[in-house]
């Protein structure tokens, strides 16, 4: 591995902090048009080189996102060369049961859980280590068969199922949306998974004060914004260059 413990902070890397406070901006002018609260920006770093991630992380060290395991491994030995503290990092990918053990309690969050034999051996993980690992419900609001994600009509009862595991903490919704030219067209995806969480919400079946509503992506999280997601997952847009 390369060293990258000194990988430059400016120059060719200060379009990713430009781009970061752009971004926040566009977040907060976005929500304040909805008449909601801004969501929290969690960026996904699958697209990022490893210096561009690492000069993502000097710019915005809250919190970040895989879509893979192994990808995530990596991701904290950069990190680790680099001398530089560790993100709230969020799982966002289809997880595997075999995978399972790498991540649970490792991670801040798994957004992807989708079915019971995923939250089961994540719970049983968790309660051999001592942990609650905090979960979303993955949502496959597009219906559509090659994506993960519990059907609508399928997601209370996962959700009283997972309430059910000791090692879990239920602690909102993710969805994706259909990938679409037009980005306004992913709003009755987003808000359907919008109604399942208030829903949600009103019966008491998320286990913190705060749920998530995880939506939205580069090119859909503004239409997220507009349907009240909670936090958005973007990559592709932090990593654009000017020039590029």
């Amino acid at each position: 591995m390369p060293n990258l413990a000194n990988a430059p902070e400016g120059e060719p890397f200060s379009y990713i902090k430009r781009n970061v406070e752009t971004l926040l901006g566009t977040l907060e002018g976005a929500a304040k048009a909805a008449g909601v609260p801004v969501p929290r920006l969690i960026p996904v770093t699958k697209s990022a080189t490893p210096d561009e991630f690492l000069a993502l992380m000097r710019a915005y060290p809250a919190a970040a996102a895989e879509n893979r395991v192994q990808a995530w491994k990596e991701r904290c030995e950069l990190l680790e060369a680099a001398g530089l503290p560790a993100p709230e990092w969020h799982l966002i990918g289809s997880l595997q049961v075999n995978k399972v053990k790498y991540v649970v309690g490792k991670v801040a969050l798994i957004q992807s859980a989708d079915s019971e034999k995923l939250i089961r051996e994540i719970g049983r993980i968790a309660d051999a280590r001592g942990v609650r690992q905090d979960i979303l419900l993955e949502i496959n609001s597009g219906r559509e068969p090659d994506k993960g994600g519990a059907l609508p009509e399928d997601a209370r009862a996962l959700a009283e199922f997972a309430r059910t595991i000791p090692g879990v903490r239920l602690t909102g919704l993710m969805t994706m949306g259909p990938v679409t030219p037009d980005p306004d067209a992913c709003r009755p995806y987003f808000a359907l998974t919008r109604e399942l969480y208030e829903q949600f919400c009103k019966e008491n079946l998320f286990e913190c004060d705060a749920p998530a509503l995880s939506m939205g992506m580069s090119d859909s999280y503004l239409a997220a914004v507009s349907e009240g997601a909670t936090m958005v997952r973007v990559g592709r847009a932090l990593f654009r260059h000017e020039n590029g």
